[in-house]
C-alpha cells in the first residue's frame, strides 16, 4: 500500500528466512548486491551487477547530495 510497507515487507523477507542470513549486516552496498543474488534473490544473472552500477553510479551519488 505504501513505499514505507513495501520496505518493510522487504526487510522482513531478509531477516526472516535463513537463506538470506549471510546478507544481513553487509556494510558495502555492491557486495550486499552480490550476496543477494548468491543467495537465491534474483534470478536475472546480472542483478547484482546492475545494482552496482547504479549503487556507485554519478546519478545516485548526485541525487543524495542534492
Amino acid at each position: 500500500g505504501s513505499y514505507a510497507e513495501a520496505f518493510r515487507d522487504y526487510a522482513r523477507l531478509l531477516s526472516d528466512n535463513p537463506r538470506f542470513a549471510g546478507v544481513i549486516g553487509q556494510q558495502d552496498g555492491t557486495q550486499f548486491a552480490r550476496s543477494l543474488q548468491q543467495a537465491g534473490y534474483a534470478t536475472d544473472p546480472g542483478y547484482a551487477g546492475k545494482l552496482a552500477r547504479i549503487i556507485n553510479g554519478t546519478a545516485l551519488r548526485q541525487a543524495l547530495a542534492a
